[in-house]
């Protein structure tokens, strides 16, 4: 509601006779006309307002809905090959390795997109901005196959109590999904855990994944890519191109890193072999 102010009494001296004072109803259409064109503004606001919301909600729902699409349509393809139970199962430990990531990005601050599936190789989960340091981002990788881990191990755990092959089977699937994220080359987990203890491990990874792959036949669609997308790095590290405040870690913090890696990857490797079986049951 607007208050109309009496208008100011003459001083002195200045006497208006009659004829001569000003017409209020000028004031008052005055008054009138700017507020209906305060209301029009107002309508044509709330009018934007609900659309630009609309349209904030339709994006979001519609980054929900590729989400959800990507995680069935990897399930599929994953059935196509074990099963539907095991599609679904692989999927899952998939999806809880992507939240782990999300988990620690929350607690470092760091804004992070809903995970999303890439039938056949895996699934991937970005970060809208940079950690405070190596240290964050090293811990913000360890947490994918920390929780991965801890997926497996229940699956493990049913499969043993149980008695159900299968489940020790997806355990296995799940133990090794893990540790071969920890593999130090960008960009998986590893290479970004070991990127706060020296960049320079990069190299040494890289050489390894191209011999492992030699050795062992891997050449398949997803190391050609690992290896190709890795190399920018480690030449970057080889010449020593890299923000060099970003990586200034203690020893102590180095070592904290590293002593973490080699127990988380230790672990993956002696559960794999307790969890390993030739093929699910039927």
């Amino acid at each position: 509601m607007h208050q109309i102010q009496p208008a100011p009494r003459p001083v002195e001296a200045q006497y208006l006779p009659p004829g001569q004072r000003p017409d209020s109803s000028g004031t008052w259409k005055g008054i009138g006309a700017g507020g209906i064109g305060i209301g029009v503004l107002f309508l044509k606001f709330k009018t934007f307002l609900f659309f630009a919301l609309g349209w904030l909600k339709f994006a979001f729902l519609g980054k929900i809905l590729l989400s959800s699409f990507s995680f069935l349509a990897s399930v599929w393809v994953y059935a196509l090959f074990w099963g539907w139970q095991f599609g679904l199962v692989f999927a899952l430990l998939i999806l809880i390795h992507e939240l782990g990531h999300a988990a620690f990005m929350k607690f470092y601050g760091v804004p992070a997109s809903l995970p999303y599936f890439i039938p056949g190789m895996g699934a991937l989960i970005t970060m809208k901005g940079r950690p405070a340091s190596a240290l964050h981002e090293a811990y913000i990788a360890l947490g994918g196959p920390l929780f991965g881990t801890l997926g497996a191990l229940a699956c493990y755990a049913y499969g043993e109590a149980t008695g159900t092959s299968f489940w020790i089977a997806a355990a296995y699937t799940g133990f090794l999904l893990n540790l071969f994220n920890l593999f130090p080359v960008m960009p998986l987990d590893g290479g970004r855990v070991v990127g706060a203890v020296s960049p320079r491990v990069w190299i040494f990874g890289l050489v390894a994944m191209i011999v492992a792959a030699v050795a062992f036949r891997w050449w398949n669609p997803l190391m050609i890519i690992l290896v190709l997308a890795s190399i920018p790095q480690a030449i970057a590290a080889w010449r020593g191109q890299l923000d060099s405040a970003y990586h200034d870690l203690a020893p102590i913090q180095r070592g904290g890193v590293a002593l973490a890696y080699f127990a988380l990857a230790a672990f993956l490797f002696v559960a794999m072999q307790a969890s390993h079986i030739a093929v699910p049951a039927a």
